[in-house]
Formats: structure tokens, sequence, C-alpha cells
């Protein structure tokens, strides 16, 4: 080879290095605190995993001379018995370890309200820059003042990157924030992205905790944005999404899906000359592999920490048996929410009762032995950390007049829902989602003027006194049972032993042996 031939070569080389930024995202959200594995796939997920996956990525990153960022979407606290290790400070602790650069709050993460929030802020102290531009607090907060941060900027190669944090202003959950609240997202995506350019900042990331339906939302409304990292919706997408905006350009949303199945992996091109950014690549990595052993013993003392506060004995024992199949392997997931449902209206001998599949989720036992931490895990859901067995079951009297309303009310969010004890009609509405008729109880048409008794998880009354005067009324006569959640599914697996696929067709489970009537209302997302 000519020396002239190795000089064109190595000024194109160079060329094409000034010409281009190479900056490599991995990203998760939605882990909700499933330190040990993902749903019914104990191979896969986990943070000990995910931990050597993600250090992994990053030194091949940096021996290619790619930039790495690492970041998680939000909710990575409730959602699995872990969260309530030390009251939330142990998988703040695990998140820490595991290396994020940057976190965006989600909607669990103050679940636990911002008094506990602020005190956890106050012992942990994480090093990763923790976002939330839309979520504002009183001052005495100071732990949440001085850490959480509308947005945070790095500089790699001389181009800068500004990454700004938004979380879902969904007002089913942000009545937790005391004294505070959350502010439209769109809004402050605009002015915040207008600063961070101004600041001089070359690409604006996005990162977001509000679900790929507001992301696309997102991408049209707030043009300065560059790419969207979300969450909160638990969508598994394995491609990049486009959304092309009125400055024309394609902006990339990106989501991992939900508890720690998979790794995204999106390597962004900046080129320096049209100052353009786009995708090189995106792969989601399954989370598999070898366990990282700092985390395993950090898990390890998380159990501790729950034995101390439970007894472990207490934890694994054995209350029923569950011959469900996973999703996974074809098994009908309804039937853990109706089981829900059907154990509150048992528990507390109402006419009916109402449960939203969020509550719960996909996190149920699965052929085999049901034991209690089983239970929680299978309905992990919390407000406060000393009320230290989840949910409680309330009650209220409502006339069937108001019923209709009430529905309209669960339904608002778009949440798949749950009831036993009365059927109705389903019909679609193009833009409200689904709308009911025809509300019949034992058969017969639901009665104006007649006072039903009716059942709810606790987050269903808490959450409806929120969202607006007309629910807080219908609501104002709830009355908590203080029996929890826990309780009442155990009590039920006391009472028909064993959970299996034919459990919405074995209508002699009821104690009486009456007929359970029972609906299901699909969500809208």
């Amino acid at each position: 080879m000519t020396t002239k031939l190795l000089l064109v070569l190595l000024a194109t080389a160079l060329s094409f290095s000034a010409a281009a930024t190479k900056i490599q995202i991995l990203h998760t959200n939605d882990l909700h605190s499933h330190l040990d594995h993902t749903d019914h796939l104990e191979g896969q997920g986990g943070y000990a995993r995910l931990k050597t996956l993600i250090d992994f990525e990053k030194r091949k990153a940096n021996d290619r001379g790619m930039f790495n960022l690492t970041m998680d979407a939000g909710d990575f606290l409730e959602g699995n018995i872990y969260y309530l290790a030390d009251k939330g400070r142990k998988v703040f602790e695990l998140h820490e370890m595991i290396g994020f650069d940057v976190v965006t709050i989600g909607n669990h993460d103050y679940l636990m309200g911002t008094d506990d929030l602020d005190a956890i802020l106050g012992d942990v102290k994480p090093s990763f820059a923790f976002l939330g531009a839309n979520l504002f607090t009183a001052d005495r907060f100071q732990n949440i003042q001085e850490q959480l941060k509308p947005y945070t900027e790095f500089e790699y190669d001389g181009v800068k990157i500004g990454v700004l944090g938004l979380t879902t202003n969904d007002i089913l959950y942000k009545w937790r924030i005391n004294e505070g609240g959350i502010k439209n997202e769109y809004d402050t995506c605009k002015k915040y992205a207008k600063e961070l350019r101004e600041r001089g900042n070359d690409i604006i990331i996005a990162l977001t905790h509000m679900g790929l339906s507001k992301d696309k939302k997102l991408a049209k409304r707030c043009p300065e944005v560059d790419a969207i990292v979300g969450g909160h919706s638990h969508h598994t997408l394995e491609e990049v999404l486009y959304v092309e905006n009125k400055l024309d350009k394609r902006v990339p949303i990106v989501q991992t899906g939900y508890h720690g199945r998979f790794l995204g992996k999106l390597n962004l091109n900046y080129d320096n000359e049209t100052g353009k950014v786009s995708v090189d690549a995106y792969e989601l990595l399954p989370v598999v592999g070898e366990e990282d052993p700092a985390i395993l013993a950090k898990i390890e003392e998380a159990n501790e920490d729950l034995y101390d506060d439970y007894g472990q004995d207490w934890l694994n024992e054995v209350v029923g048996e569950s011959r469900l199949n996973s999703p996974l392997e074809g098994g009908n997931k309804h039937i853990w929410g109706h089981f829900i449902n059907d154990s509150m209206r048992e528990e507390v001998n109402t006419d009916f009762s109402i449960h939203v599949e969020p509550l719960s989720g996909l996190n149920y036992p699965t052929n085999g032995d049901v034991t209690r931490r089983d239970l929680y895990n299978g309905n992990p859901r919390s407000f406060e950390f000393d009320r230290k067995f989840g949910y409680n079951i309330y009650t209220a009297d409502v006339s069937g007049g108001v019923i209709k309303t009430l529905f309209k009310i669960v339904m608002k969010a778009g949440l798949p829902l749950y009831v036993s004890g009365i059927t109705f009609d389903i019909k679609r509405e193009t833009k409200n989602g689904y709308a009911i008729e025809n509300i019949r109880f034992k058969g017969e048409k639901v009665e104006t003027f007649r006072n039903y008794s009716v059942s709810f998880t606790e987050g269903i009354v808490r959450g409806g006194y929120s969202m607006s005067k007309l629910s807080k009324i219908i609501l104002k006569n709830g009355q908590d049972t203080n029996i929890s959640m826990w309780e009442t599914m155990e009590n039920n697996f006391q009472r028909i032993k064993f959970l299996d696929e034919n459990y919405l067709d074995d209508y002699g489970q009821k104690s009486n042996g009456e007929k359970i009537e029972r609906s299901f209302v699909p969500g809208v997302y």
C-alpha cells in the first residue's frame, strides 16, 4: 500500500470520526422491586443479572470508544414485597448499586407519600441524577427539593447531552404527593427543553414515566426532544417506534416492558455537521446469565429485613395450592383478578365488588404451593409503610341510581376492571373507551333507589377521593374494614383449597353454592 493511499485512508477515517459522535444508552423501566427474577421466569431478570449485563455492555462500549449512559424510566419501587424491606431503603440502595446515571421518578416511587420519600432520600442519598421536572412539593421536604431535579447534563467529546425527566400526572396517583402535585407533562417539557437548548445541549433526551400513548403525544408537542426513553405502560417495544413532528423530525421512542425481563440498548449517532440525531441500532437484551455476588448479598439483606418484620416461617408458610398456568404457558391471566375480587366479596359479604387489574398484575402464583409471600406478590400494593400488610378492603353502600356513575369514575383511567356479583353489557365508545349498559344484580335490573353494598380495594377508594368532587361524594361513606387483602386471599384459599384454570366455570366455589356473577371490562390504553 502506497504512502499516498495510507494518508487518504487516514484522512477519511479522521473525517468520519469528526463528523459523528456515537452514544450508547442502556435503559430499563418498571422494575417494581423484582430483585430476584421477572414474572414466571426464574432464570431471567433480577438485579444481580441486570448488574452483570449492564457492566458487560458498558465495557463493550468503552472498548469501541462509545460514550455510555445508563437510564431507568421509573417505577423501581412498589410492586413486590422487597419494596417493604427497610421501608423502601434496601431497593433504593440496590438501585444505586446497579450503576444508573439517571433515573426518573415513577408513580410507584412516591406512593408511600412525600414524607416517607423525603426520609428515604435523606438516608440513602443516591449518586444517580434523580429527575422529575413536573413534580413539585413544599419547601419543607428538603431532601426531595435538593435531590429531585428537572434535568441533568452530560458532555462527551464536545457534545452536550441534556436528559429531561417527566412523570405521569395521572389523577389516580398524584394525590399521594402531600403539599404538592404534578404539572402538565407537555408544558413542562416545552419549558425545560427550551432551557436545555439555550444552555447549549446538542441532544435532548426525554426520560419519561408517562406511558406509550403520552410519549407519542410528547414527540409531537415538544419538538425539541430528540429521543424518548419511556416507561409506565409496560410496553415491550422490540423495535424503535418513530413519531414525526411538525419540525419533520422523526423522534425515536423506546421502552423495555416491565419487571426487568429486558435491558434496552439504544445506539445514537450525532452528526456534528448537521446537528441531527439518528438511531444506529436498537435491541432488547434478555436479562440472563451470571449474577453479581455483591448484589446477591444485598438482596439477602433485604430478605433478612423482611424476616425481621414478618417472620420467616410466617412468610413462607403454605396457605394454598395454585394449578394455574402462567401467561407464558397460555394461562388465563384474568383468573387471578377474579379470584381477588371474589375473595373480597366473600370476606365481607357484599352484594358486589370491584377490582382493577393494575392493582394485582400478572405475577400470580402458578403450579405449586402458595405461600403468604406469594399472596402479597400477587397483589403487591401498599401505601404507608407502617401498614405493613398492604391494602385493606373498603365497603360502601351505593344506590342503584349512582352505580353507573361509579363505574364511569372507576373506568375513567381506562384500566381493566373486574366486577363480582353483577353483570352488564359492554359497548365501545370512540373517544371515552368502554361504557356499560343494562346492569343486572342476580339477573334482575338494578333498582334506582335501592342501596347495594359494594366492596373495593383500598386503592380504588382512596384514589377515587382525589379524582373528582362527584367521586368523593359517592364514596364518602366508604368504610375501612381493617381486613387486609393479604388475609382475604388466604381465607379464600382455605375455602377453595386450590385455584385452577377451571375456576371461572366452577360456580360452586361460593360457600353457599350460589352462582357467582362476574364481569370484566377491558382496559383502553
